[in-house]
């Protein structure tokens, strides 16, 4: 439900505000993420407006609240006019101009080296990528190219059984598939010399494994020609979720369809344009699958 009033009482220490509504206070609980993203703005006197559920919980004061979903403004009276603290609404609208002037754009995935099963304790392991997926679209959506393949690791060169049983390959076979990392090395730079792309990726992991190859390979870094997009942090902020959302959940929600992974490179890369597209949906104000959404992941 819906409600917009002005805020009556503060306690941040239990994370309740107060609403008062036709002579009546409510009360109204956020969790430790909203708290500390919105206790900056959290005044009596200031208005807010927000969505709840009717969830109750009992904190050690013995007061109860309804539990907060979702923030759309917060705002207070200056001496002059209005304060708008924050405003979903146009935050939103600033999303959509900026997703609308990328160009072009690289969804891209990385598959990764695994320890084997009897690895125990804290024993240092360093993923390599094994498998790249790319899928290249231009500004209108349209695909200028994919590309597949699986990556030879230096570090660990032969495939654990953990991540056999994961990608669902042996490793003879892997070995027999597999290019040199110099060879993904001068596709994927020419890729980016020629299309200038975006890139895409679902969490910060790819980032973090792509880096690291450079330096794992010997190879100088590509870091300056690369300007990623972590989608996973995005959708997070936007639906104001505690936890990064499974990017196959996503799918199977904004498309009411089954879950779809497969642990193969290109799919996922397949996949994550796929959430990309339907999320830019929701920024646009085409759907509306907020309120299953936070239902179902929170």
């Amino acid at each position: 439900m819906k409600i917009k009033g002005l805020i009556h009482s503060v306690d941040l220490q239990f994370k309740i505000i107060g609403i008062k509504q036709n002579k009546r206070i409510n009360f109204y609980y956020f969790q430790n993420s909203q708290m500390n993203l919105f206790k900056r703005y959290l005044y009596v006197g200031n208005w807010i407006e927000l969505e709840y559920d009717e969830n109750h919980i009992v904190t050690k004061n013995k007061k109860c609240a309804n539990v907060i979903s979702y923030i759309y403004s917060l705002s207070g009276c200056g001496k002059l006019d209005n304060v708008v603290y924050y405003d979903k609404k146009s935050l939103n609208q600033s999303l959509s101009k900026f997703l609308k002037c990328l160009g072009n754009i690289m969804f891209l995935d990385l598959e990764m080296t695994m320890p084997s099963y009897n690895v125990k304790g804290k024993k240092t392991f360093k993923p390599e990528l094994i498998q790249v997926g790319i899928l290249l679209l231009d500004g209108e959506g349209e695909e200028i190219l994919r590309y597949s393949n699986y990556v030879k690791p230096k570090l660990s060169p032969v495939l654990s059984k953990r991540c056999e049983d994961f990608l669902n390959i042996s490793a003879n076979d892997f070995s027999l598939k597999a290019i040199d990392y110099e060879i993904f090395y001068e596709d994927f730079k020419e890729i980016l010399e020629n299309y200038s792309p975006v890139i895409v990726v679902y969490g910060k992991n790819d980032i973090l494994v792509l880096n690291d190859s450079y330096d794992i390979n010997g190879m100088p870094s590509l870091k300056e020609k690369t300007r990623f997009i972590n989608l996973c942090q995005i959708i997070k902020s936007y639906y104001d979720l505690r936890n990064d959302p499974g990017l196959f959940k996503l799918y199977k929600i904004y498309y009411e369809n089954q879950d779809i992974q497969v642990h193969d490179a290109l799919s996922d890369s397949f996949v994550t344009s796929m959430v990309y597209k339907a999320f830019k949906d929701e920024v646009n104000n085409k759907t509306n699958k907020a309120e299953v959404i936070r239902s179902e992941l929170e």
